[in-house]
């Protein structure tokens, strides 16, 4: 997939397109179009280049459209393709929709949430993937056709075919769905199905074999990652486990011996966020200029990534909290006098769709004194006088439920465009991280460490009891030694700023 690109000396984005070999001699001697695309804004220059693109794309089929001679003769058949073409078509059709699935799934937000000009971009590229699609869909049927003809050449030659027998995939899909409650993980499961049919053609379950799965393993490595390759086998396997147990249509799972190494590569893993980016994220115009990115979510997009660095918190966690979830909680001293402490309570609910990674994950949390100074009880408390029933109300959840996806992709782009944050290992589960480190460099026990994450920790005797349970005292005293060293606190938000001010 193309991307805006610079020429020499120039700070503005361009488009550019090498000229189709069957047209070079209509645009002798350029070999190659460039188009300005008037911004120095990467981020605001893909989708211009993608709508150039597509006009370049119109051209191009205008220009082919008048060398093709017009005549009463009937047109000559299209020259059959090999089976190494078909196969590089395919694959080509495949990496195009992977990209531009990950295109829309990570440059934008929700359509709703698109300005009218960025609508009217998005309109166009889906109209022409449209228009590419009805194209593929006809080489495929024209090769569909051609694997027919050939099937019918040999057939007085063939013995009888046996009918078809057998059970698909997707009616498996269809048992295994039936006991799940994540329409997420359903997708993901038919997704697998689409991927191994797609290499391999609709195999039913009862014909799919040990070397079927390593013939598709290894074309699964040509198209992806091995991480991502072990991660659709998993599913796979799962799959057939259920065939094999469940519906009893298999004696065994054929892929179980089958396994794909992937080697840990330290280069890949997330990386907690260092002094530089800290001081960069709390130096943005969110917490010197007061701006509130419409995608940004009003007041989230100024205490989200606060939370998550003085609680050690996933993003939904904090995205999800309602007013009563910040509350008074009692412990006693270490003289044996009961004292109270603001605290963040992170539990999982149903019925209000909370959600957590797992049940060590519900805990509480000592509110640290850092928060309290930028108002954020003061925030909590607006919030329930208003009546809501989400601290952050402007988050906007996506198909599949979850609070925080749909702002953790625009952070993302904040954070490499506007912050220049542009280590792919750093984004905003790096405050997790960089919250154990500052928590370590506190000398604060690895016991309460791991209780204010809700991690379960590693030795034996921590997994006994739970994190919501655990002595608030040793974490009241832990949360006040805490500190982000060498960060300067942002202002607080306007409202309360004024009011310290008054």
């Amino acid at each position: 997939m193309s991307k805006p690109t610079r020429r020499p000396g120039s700070a503005v984005y361009y488009a550019r397109r090498a000229i189709p070999k069957d047209l070079r001699k209509i645009y002798a001697p350029t070999r190659e179009k460039w188009k300005s695309l008037g911004t120095m804004d990467f981020e605001a220059a893909k989708p211009l280049e993608r709508l150039q693109q597509i006009a370049w794309d119109e051209e191009f089929a205008a220009e082919r459209a008048k060398l093709t001679p017009t005549s009463d003769k009937p047109a000559l058949p299209r020259r059959t393709m090999t089976p190494a073409e078909r196969e590089e078509s395919e694959r080509q059709q495949f990496e195009w929709e992977r990209e531009n699935d990950a295109y829309w799934a990570e440059t934008y937000p929700d359509y709703e949430d698109l300005t009218p000009e960025e609508q009217r971009i998005r309109d166009a590229v889906e109209a022409a993937r449209e228009r590419w699609e009805n194209n593929q869909r006809e080489e495929r049927e024209f090769a569909r056709q051609e694997r027919l003809a050939e099937a019918a050449a040999t057939k007085a030659n063939a013995p009888a075919p046996t009918p078809a027998r057998g059970t698909p995939l997707s009616a498996v899909v269809d048992r295994w769905a039936a006991n799940q409650n994540n329409q997420k993980t359903i997708d993901r499961m038919k997704k697998v199905v689409e991927w191994f049919e797609d290499d391999m053609g609709r195999v039913p379950v009862e014909e799919i074999t040990p070397e079927t799965v390593d013939s598709w393993v290894e074309k699964l490595l040509k198209k992806t990652s091995p991480a991502n390759a072990r991660t659709k086998l998993s599913n796979f396997k799962a799959l057939l486990r259920v065939a094999w147990l469940k519906a009893r249509l298999i004696p065994s799972n054929p892929a179980s011996g089958v396994t794909i190494d992937v080697k840990g590569d330290p280069e890949e893993d997330v990386q907690p966020f260092d002094l530089p980016a800290l001081k960069a994220i709390f130096a943005s115009p969110i917490y010197t200029s007061d701006e509130r990115p419409e995608a940004g979510a009003g007041e989230a997009a100024y205490w989200l990534p606060l939370l998550a660095m003085y609680t050690g918190a996933r993003l939904n966690e904090v995205g999800q909290l309602r007013p009563s979830d910040v509350l008074k909680m009692p412990y006693l001293d270490q003289d044996g006098e009961e004292q109270e402490v603001w605290c963040i309570r992170i539990v999982a609910d149903k019925k209000d769709g909370l959600k957590l990674k797992n049940a060590w994950s519900a805990r509480r949390v000592p509110i640290h004194a850092d928060l309290i100074a930028l108002g954020f009880l003061k925030f909590v408390d607006a919030a329930r006088e208003a009546g809501q029933t989400r601290i952050f109300p402007e988050l906007r959840p996506d198909k599949y439920g979850t609070i925080t996806a749909n702002w953790s992709k625009w952070f993302g782009r904040y954070l490499r465009g506007t912050i220049k944050v542009t280590d792919d290992r750093m984004r905003f589960h790096s405050f997790r991280h960089a919250f154990k480190d500052y928590a370590r460099e506190a000398e604060i026990p690895e016991d309460v460490n791991d209780a204010f994450t809700g991690h379960r920790g590693q030795a034996v005797a921590r997994r006994y009891g739970s994190s919501l349970a655990y002595p608030l005292r040793p974490m009241v005293l832990a949360m006040a030694k805490y500190r982000v060293t060498g960060l300067k606190l942002p202002a607080p938000p306007p409202a309360y700023r004024e009011r310290e001010a008054a």
